[in-house]
């Protein structure tokens, strides 16, 4: 069990599907089933197997690369920082869906083999209710195990509980950055037995936050050069994020409520947006609105 700041989680005495429910009241509260670092403590070093490592060492891996910036030396930071703090498993989220029957979460980057990212979808982990509202609602940094937040030692573990005991998916944190106006992404990180000190969780939170801003950067770029969107459709997505109506885009760019709506429907068709909102939010972030 996670260790909780002022005493232990009261959800790992309540019986299966109970247990669950109050993994996210606590998560909620921010003071349930994850525990969560004080951003004013942050200690100089972490251990891992009796190893240090100094925990600005993490943020300096992304420092050291040199400008063109690659994704695929963005993947190696992150391969690398993982094995040195013990986690197995990595993998870097975004959550494109607005709409919460749609919402789940997509891989941008991973270590996980084909057997692994397969099952991690076929059991729904991509979808899980409590990992999702935390993801979205929070923006500290979450410490979990697979009994509070899994019901691995319940009598009869579901299928995803199984599935991730096989694979020695045992504690890890999830570490979600928020951008000013929206929330971005997380960078997951899971294992047997890793370093999850709060030194450590403090320095990968950072970690984590600046691989956000260099990967960004590096699609901002790329995104701008291949816009698939004409300059009507960017006005129209322009003035929808800024709430107007079709009727009020229309008067703005003098145009028919119907023709605005042929731009934004062409554009949410384009990017295989699942709705309008979605649509707005996916052409902000992949810097077609620039």
């Amino acid at each position: 069990m996670p260790v909780q700041p002022g005493g232990t989680s009261s959800p790992d005495r309540l019986p299966g599907a109970d247990r669950r429910q109050g993994a996210a009241a606590g998560i909620a509260a921010k003071g349930g089933t994850g525990r969560r670092t004080d951003p004013g403590t942050v200690r100089t070093t972490s251990r891992n197997g009796g190893r240090g490592f100094d925990v600005t060492a993490a943020t300096e891996v992304l420092s050291a690369i040199e400008e063109p910036w690659r994704e695929e030396c963005l993947v190696a930071a992150l391969d690398g920082v993982a094995a040195r703090y013990g986690f197995s498993h990595a993998a870097v989220f975004s959550l494109p869906s607005t709409d919460d029957e749609g919402l789940a979460t997509r891989v941008i980057h991973a270590n996980w083999s084909p057997g692994f990212a397969k099952g991690y979808e076929l059991n729904g982990l991509h979808r899980f209710k409590i990992v999702l509202g935390t993801l979205r609602t929070d923006p500290m940094p979450f410490v979990w195990d697979i009994e509070t937040l899994y019901g691995s030692d319940e009598p009869d573990p579901t299928p995803a509980a199984r599935f991730l005991l096989a694979e020695g998916y045992l504690s890890g944190v999830l570490l979600p950055v928020h951008a000013m106006t929206s929330f971005n992404g997380a960078l997951s990180l899971a294992g047997r037995a890793p370093d999850l000190s709060a030194g450590a969780v403090s320095e990968l939170h950072r970690f984590a936050i600046v691989y956000f801003a260099m990967l960004a950067a590096i699609r901002f770029e790329e995104n701008q050069r291949n816009n698939p969107l004409s300059g009507r459709e960017r006005d129209c997505l322009k003035l929808a994020m800024l709430g107007k109506t079709s009727n009020e885009i229309g008067t703005i760019l003098s145009l028919s409520e119907y023709t605005v709506s042929q731009y934004l429907t062409s554009a949410q068709r384009k990017m295989n947006a699942a709705n309008r909102t979605h649509a707005v939010a996916m052409a902000a972030q992949l810097g077609y609105l620039s």
